[in-house]
């Protein structure tokens, strides 16, 4: 099946709420970066929508969304028009934001869900606590300062780690990716990619540091959304295609920092339909297979049902499967994850 292939940042923030640039500074970063969208989350604000920003900057969409963000538990959550009462629903209980936002009719993702935050910059943990809730649709799967962060109160910690914090970097959580896995097999959980970035000003060993520029994050963990047809020029058609794409997980999450990873396609074909990520298929009455393309050479690992069933290094796997399951892939490079896909979900 043709596919478009559009990158883009979810997570972010400007001086309308705690980030430390204005839109105009944010989207020049965007173009610079080559985004085709960021998906802006100011918190308990939709300012940045009703001030007209919504719209194309240059080459990158912008679309306004928010980050409910009580003292823990934070929630991003994106839809058409403005969320309504805004300001008022970080004093709700998870369940309750959740139910709010379903009933106006938007989406949302649990945020940074095992973010720890760090002592040594007075950054509190901002961990999602109550596993129980219902109706979101998915949640971040690898979170740029989460996992920034969690090298930060290192007795060896130096400058280095922020003038080469990519090699500092450890990928998605493995607790984030098992809980992934279990919820996956029960229902439908998007994965996405976050950078909740701020370009945060901090010091350390007397130098002032910005944690991190724009365009440094917007080079990092990116979402690919897979689209059907090219992005409208149209700035509400275009929303409305990357939103669609988002919400039902037809996206993969990648480190684009040091490669590109565009010619990415993982698929099953059961010999009379094909599905691709964040799609349902039945096994076929004689041959399924699974098939996973890069434009380079890497790790790639299929997983199934939280298991990795294979693994070699190639540029792209054929693999004949008989059971049903949740289908995922995961590839490496450079020691740390490359490409995360969403899940295909293979029935019987």
């Amino acid at each position: 099946m043709t596919q478009y292939d559009y990158r883009g940042a979810i997570h972010c923030h400007s001086t309308y709420s705690d980030g430390g640039g204005g839109i105009e500074e944010v989207m020049n970063a965007a173009n610079e970066a080559g985004l085709d969208f960021v998906l802006m989350t100011d918190s308990n604000t939709m300012k940045v929508r009703d001030d007209g920003h919504e719209r194309w900057h240059g080459s990158t969409l912008l679309i306004a969304g928010t980050e409910i963000a009580p003292a823990g538990s934070h929630y991003i959550a994106f839809g058409e028009g403005a969320l309504q009462n805004v300001e008022r629903l970080k004093d709700l209980k998870p369940q309750e934001m959740i139910d709010e936002v379903a009933r106006q009719g938007w989406f949302g993702f649990i945020a940074h869900p095992d973010h720890g935050g760090t002592q040594r910059f007075g950054i509190p943990s901002c961990r999602w606590e109550d596993w129980n809730v219902t109706g979101y649709t998915g949640f971040g799967l690898w979170d740029l300062m989460t996992d920034f962060q969690a090298q930060l109160d290192r007795e060896d910690l130096s400058l280095e780690t922020f003038n080469d914090f990519a090699t500092t970097l450890t990928g998605p959580r493995s607790d984030t990716l098992a809980r992934w896995d279990e919820l996956c097999r029960r229902q439908k959980v998007v994965g996405i990619g976050e950078i909740d970035n701020h370009a945060y000003e901090k010091e350390f060993q007397d130098q002032k540091l910005i944690i991190f520029p724009y365009e440094t994050a917007f080079r990092t963990v990116t979402n690919h959304v897979l689209l059907e047809k090219p992005l409208d020029k149209d700035p509400e058609k275009a929303k409305k295609q990357v939103l669609d794409a988002v919400r039902w997980g037809h996206l993969y999450i990648s480190f684009d920092y040091w490669d590109d990873p565009t010619e990415f396609s993982f698929e099953v074909d059961n010999g009379k339909a094909s599905a691709g990520m964040g799609e349902e298929i039945a096994l076929g009455a004689e041959k399924t297979e699974l098939a996973v393309t890069l434009p380079e050479e890497a790790l790639i690992n299929v997983f199934q049902n939280g298991e990795s069933i294979h693994e070699e290094e190639n540029n792209e796997v054929l693999l004949e499967i008989s059971q049903p399951g949740v289908y995922r892939i995961e590839t490496m490079r450079d020691n740390l994850t490359w490409i995360l896909s969403n899940p295909i979900w293979v029935k019987k």
